[in-house]
């Protein structure tokens, strides 16, 4: 007989274990747990402005029953910011060994080097210097001098077409941008500017507010700038066919917490309601990942350009419904991006190609699982059709928001896009903050100015016009004689041309201005107070163009559209946008350094060479020692030899272009005057010059090498532009010239 056995199950008490609540503190600062002291849980640390929390923001109870780092003690210390490497031709004072909150740096060029950016940076709160990268420049190379980050230190010092730089930080820093960069053949440098931080270096909601939404604004105008103003408000329109893609993608893993998720989702509807009040309609995507991907939002979805709808789905969405699985696969939710760009691509391949795509991903850059995010990136540029020398690049804009306490900086910096002028990877002090940024986002958005448009025809009836839409067409009929000019739309009521074209006592009725297909009558004609034809007859000039510039004041504002929208003019803050220069300390100086920023600015005009039939000219502005040969080919002329000082009649006042070197340029003829010399910047035009006069007029055969035109500076009317034209927002620091 077997022996029976009776086992006994005796269920212990056992108490759940956790971590050491006496070692939490913070010394000069504060705590606050996430979930008690029990496993998983953590303990936030926050410390008065101009200090950090050491040696981190947080810290996790581990499974072993301890907090992580126990052993070294929480408490505030005193911010600092990065302390200079390397500074290109120029000098730094004062020299110190550490930097503190307050402290100042200030910087000076070497003789022959011209500074760009701000004289004078303070170390503030954030850990951050104030203003711009500052660089000296002697513009002698392709490319400018691309600057040193305060930090870091840079291998080469050759700035020509296909020259590479490479940039470390020192220790103990960690680099956000590009760390290298090569000169292309557009004279701009590949890539994203780079910056060295510390740790616990963060940006402010308004720096965030400012940058991003100049740079998603950008993005938009570009996708579309089909832009319907109304008189009592400013709304980008969008056309609704799919142009444009905004996807969302949240980090939902237990490294961010649920906290910090439940903020990313409001964040993510306040942007898409900021988007939605300014009647902009594009698809929408929304992804939550953890271990697994949860699509909330497809692009495919027929609610997914319904804003309102959108909304709804994020808000519905739980932190629970990873149940549990939450390791961090960021390639996962990269991924998913990936396939619904795939069924777009498969649905409509043409359309698909002019769409552009936006991806905001939310995350604190880890990631355990999936392997590499930065592959699926690569898959997506791949499917976009985007290569590595540049082309299609604005088709895809990768920004990255670091998410929670604890954020790896480099996989952030890894996966956002790097462009040049542009700023993709955002490091905030708080996911509260990042949705405080989209709350400021409206105050910089609503000031946007739409100039300097241009866009390819759509239709062979539209033609050349849209592509520049800016350009008004003047006529003045008087009783023997008709005359005919360009201009340029510069506002709602003004069109900006010459003063020549105009008699002193031009009756306003014999003035008809035509933009796009409709005929506009003149309501005054303002001539700049110094313009005198016969002003300088005593120094031999027979007529003289100095200041020649008029504003044709209209009795009717024109509506904007796409065959019709306003150029951009030097130093408003519509060209702050285009250019990519936002903030108090961008000054006229900073857009005069951008446009003309060497002695040979590659410019266009617009000529008609046949009725409606508008022909870009592209032309070389000469500056500095490459301007003298202007004024000696002129006084070669023989109705100019007569005047002593040819300076009287070539005076500051103008930009001249022209001339053989280092390539014939094309001449302005008769139609042309009044109408606008142009720098492009990227896809956006700006006005710097007016059309004056010439040299020779030799349109209907070759351009001799004596010939030269001559344009009235934009940079040296501002003054009186900024006099006339109050509909416009012109930066507050006056112009103040740095060369010539």
């Amino acid at each position: 007989m077997l022996p029976v056995i009776l086992l006994s199950y005796i269920t212990l008490s056992v108490a759940a274990p956790g971590c050491d609540p006496d070692k939490v503190a913070i010394t000069g600062g504060e705590y606050r747990l996430t979930n008690g002291t029990h496993i998983g849980s953590r303990v936030e640390y926050t410390c008065p402005e101009g200090k950090y929390p050491h040696p981190a923001y947080s810290r996790e109870c581990q499974s072993n029953g301890q907090w992580k780092n126990e052993k070294v003690r929480a408490e505030c210390r005193v911010v600092q910011c990065p302390r200079p490497v390397q500074f290109e031709h120029g000098e730094f004072f004062s020299r110190k060994p550490r930097y503190f909150v307050g402290d100042v740096l200030q910087f000076e060029c070497w003789a022959g080097f011209h500074m760009y950016g701000p004289e004078n940076r303070t170390c503030q709160a954030n850990g951050k210097w104030s203003g711009e990268e500052t660089k000296c420049d002697n513009n002698v190379g392709d490319c400018p001098n691309p600057g040193i980050p305060i930090g870091g230190i840079k291998v080469g010092t050759s700035y020509q077409n296909g020259d590479t730089v490479t940039y470390e930080c020192q220790r103990g820093l960690r680099m956000f941008g590009s760390k290298e960069r090569t000169c292309m053949k557009n004279k701009h440098w590949s890539g994203a500017e780079p910056s060295c931080r510390f740790w616990y270096t963060y940006d402010t909601p308004p720096e965030v507010a400012q940058t991003f939404s100049a740079s998603i604004s950008e993005i938009i105008e570009s996708s579309d700038p089909d832009k319907v103003e109304g008189l009592t408000d400013r709304r980008i329109k969008v056309r609704t066919d799919g142009l444009m893609n905004i996807v969302i993608v949240i980090d939902t893993s237990r490294s961010v917490g649920k906290r910090n998720f439940e903020t990313a989702k409001e964040a993510s509807i306040v942007f898409i309601e900021k988007m939605a009040s300014f009647d902009f309609t594009p698809r929408y995507g929304v992804i939550s990942y953890a271990s697994f991907v949860k699509p909330i939002v497809r692009l495919s979805d027929e609610d997914s350009v319904d804003a309102e709808a959108v909304i709804r789905k994020i808000q519905t969405f739980q932190y629970s419904e990873h149940e549990g699985k939450m390791g961090t696969n960021t390639r996962g939710g990269l991924r998913e991006v990936f396939y619904m760009l795939s069924l777009q691509s498969a649905t409509d391949p043409k359309k698909f190609l002019e769409t552009r795509n936006v991806i905001l991903l939310m995350t604190d850059g880890k990631h355990n699982m999936g392997g590499n995010p930065t592959v699926e990136v690569k898959r997506i540029r791949e499917i976009l059709k985007i290569t590595n020398n540049g082309n299609r690049e604005d088709y895809l804009d990768v920004y990255v928001f670091g998410l929670g306490e604890d954020i790896h900086e480099e996989h952030i910096n890894d996966i956002a896009s790097k462009k040049n002028f542009e700023k993709h990877v955002f490091k905030m002090e708080s996911v509260d903050h990042m949705k405080e940024a989209f709350y400021e986002m409206l105050d910089e958005v609503e000031v946007l100015q739409m100039c300097g448009l241009s866009k390819e025809p759509s239709t062979d009836e539209e033609g050349v016009e849209e592509m520049y839409p800016w350009i008004a067409k003047i006529t003045i009929t008087r009783p023997y004689s008709e005359e005919r000019c360009k201009g340029s739309i510069v506002a709602k009521s003004f069109i900006l041309t010459a003063a020549h074209c105009f008699h002193l006592d031009e009756e306003l009725h014999h003035i008809t201005v035509r933009v796009g297909d409709r005929p506009l009558k003149v309501k005054n004609l303002h001539r700049h107070d110094k313009y005198n034809p016969l002003g300088k007859q005593d120094k031999m000039v027979e007529k003289s163009f100095d200041y020649d510039v008029a504003l044709l004041e209209l009795q009717e504002k024109i509506q904007f559209y796409r065959l019709v929208r306003p150029i951009c003019l030097p130093c408003t803050t519509g060209t702050s946008w285009a250019l990519k220069q936002r903030g108090i300390a961008v000054t006229c100086s900073d857009h005069e350094k951008t446009l003309l920023s060497s002695e040979l600015v590659r410019a266009m005009f617009v000529a008609e060479e046949k009725e409606r039939q508008y022909e870009r000219k592209d032309v070389f502005i000469k500056r500095g020692n490459k301007r003298l040969p202007c004024l000696d080919d002129t006084k070669k002329i023989e109705k100019f030899q007569a005047i002593p000082d040819i300076r009287d009649l070539i005076t500051d006042n103008f930009l001249c272009t022209g001339g053989t070197e280092p390539e014939v340029d094309p001449q302005t003829c008769g139609g042309d005057t009044g109408g606008p010399l142009i720098v492009r910047f990227k896809q956006r035009y700006i006005q710097v010059g007016v059309i004056s006069w010439g040299t020779i007029n030799s349109c209907a055969g070759p351009v001799p090498a004596l010939s030269r035109d001559f344009h009235t500076d934009l940079f040296q009317m501002l003054d009186w532009l900024k006099e006339k034209l109050t509909d416009l927002e012109f930066l507050n620091e006056s112009y103040r010239q740095w060369s010539k």
